[in-house]
């Protein structure tokens, strides 16, 4: 699989990558929810989760971007996804909402990858400036 190249780029994805963007992802929402509860607001609310995966995603995307040789975009977004699948199957075991779980993981899943792959792109931005400079 570490062979395979992206249609679009030629560039190749980097398996590790998508590794360190999950790390990065996973850790950063695990930090901002800490912060969210260490700021006393609930940290199950819609607005918080909201706040929580959306920078996470966007940021450890924008890592990736920034650092991978790869074509970090996709590496981004596949990473976000797979967070997102983690984090709500895990919320659905720790919060017990099973029936819930048919309809927010594709949802998670979907707003991971864009999120993710947003981020990846402007991390990619950014390396390219870093580049030309």
């Amino acid at each position: 699989m570490a062979d395979r190249q992206d249609i679009f780029s030629g560039r190749r994805i980097e398996w590790v990558w998508i590794g360190v963007g999950l790390f990065v992802v996973l850790g950063l929402a695990t930090l901002l929810a800490a912060v969210v509860a260490a700021l006393g607001l609930e940290v199950t609310s819609l607005g918080a989760i909201a706040f929580v995966t959306t920078l996470s995603f966007a940021v450890g995307g924008a890592v990736v971007g920034l650092l991978s040789p790869g074509y970090t975009a996709w590496e981004a977004g596949i990473a976000s996804l797979v967070a997102a699948a983690i984090a709500v199957l895990l919320a659905a075991r720790i919060l017990a909402f099973a029936q819930g779980i048919v309809v927010l993981l594709p949802v998670a899943a979907l707003w991971g990858l864009l999120c993710g792959l947003a981020g990846g792109r402007l991390g990619e931005y950014l390396q390219e400036r870093r580049a030309g400079s």
